[in-house]
């Protein structure tokens, strides 16, 4: 009886051992278990930003895990890019990357850091398209008069961008290649003091985000001449798109999308992915995108790498030209 009594115990204690042991491992294996930290690199108030938060809110809920809005700013979204892609990839940060992320790997061929080598795309998010005002004080109206007007005064109207690489530039580059025009790019460090020099006729015209130049326009204080996507924006249905103003296909978009460092953690990796796919789909999302302008851009994570893959390939030509 007390040989049969000790292996009893024994057995009793190998079984709580592997019950502790299971139970670790369970643990180990939630997650999240701490905050998760979004990398944006653009300041606080911009679309990408707005967007950013709005999902972390969200996110936030779902997941039961704080997350967290990191503003990274400089080297036009380089240093932000950099961060997320030499960052562990244990599923706990993420870049919320937009459009000049295919534009730096032209822009800055000794950038370290490589689509699909260190950095991967995640989900897609959002577009959104710009919008071309100009200044009254030009006396034009429409596409055509302004493209004459330029045309003539080669160098001589200025348009305000948020600086080289921006995608407020890129949008006037491709323009110029299309149109044969050439305007000059007056670069400035944030859209508030763009927006006062256009309004002060310090500057000319400007590519500018809709919902930050709707108020002017409305006003008269602005002309918009057009939109640069393939379709009209639902803001402003009146005004035509560059494409269908004479330049068939022409589409500068800016979109906005969630990328982590290569190797990431792929049972992590869906378990976001998913939650990020049900908080686009929710009214408070809907609500946050509207506001912004930005349409919901929906694809697989493999057709979203394959989409940035083509945006380098697509943007490479532009940027070849500034140099």
């Amino acid at each position: 009886m007390r040989a049969i009594f000790f292996r009893i115990r024994a057995c009793l204690l190998a079984a709580a051992a592997l019950s502790m042991i299971g139970a670790a491992c369970a643990r180990a294996d939630e997650f999240p278990e701490r905050p998760i930290r979004f990398v944006v690199g653009f300041g606080a108030g911009g679309p990408t930003d707005i967007l950013a938060r709005a999902l972390a809110n969200q996110l936030s809920e779902s997941l039961g895990k704080k997350v967290i809005v990191e503003n990274k700013t400089g080297a036009t979204g380089n240093l932000a890019t950099q961060a997320v892609a030499t960052a562990a990839p244990d599923g706990y940060t993420f870049l919320i990357g937009a459009s000049p992320i295919a534009v730096n790997q032209t822009l800055f061929p000794d950038f370290p850091v490589k689509f699909g080598r260190d950095l991967v795309a995640i989900a897609p998010l959002g577009t959104t398209d710009n919008v071309l005002v100009v200044q009254p004080s030009l006396g034009v109206h429409d596409l055509n008069g302004f493209i004459r007007l330029v045309r003539q005064r080669p160098n001589a109207i200025t348009y305000a961008t948020l600086g080289v690489g921006s995608f407020s530039h890129l949008a006037g580059i491709a323009f110029d290649l299309r149109a044969g025009t050439k305007m000059l790019p007056v670069a400035y460090r944030g859209g508030g003091e763009a927006a006062n020099d256009l309004l002060g006729g310090h500057v000319q015209a400007r590519f500018a985000s809709i919902p930050a130049v709707l108020d002017h326009i409305r006003s008269g204080q602005l002309i918009a001449l057009a939109s640069t996507g393939l379709r009209r924006t639902s803001w402003l249905p009146d005004v035509p798109t560059i494409a269908e103003s004479g330049f068939p296909g022409f589409d500068v978009s800016l979109w906005v999308g969630i990328f982590g460092p290569a190797g990431i953690d792929e049972t992590r990796t869906q378990l976001v992915e998913k939650a990020i796919a049900e908080a686009m789909s929710s009214n408070a999302m809907k609500r946050a995108l509207d506001v912004q302008g930005i349409a919901p851009l929906v694809m697989s994570r493999a057709d979203f790498n394959r989409f940035v893959a083509k945006e380098i390939d697509r943007w490479k030509t532009v940027v070849e030209t500034m140099k």
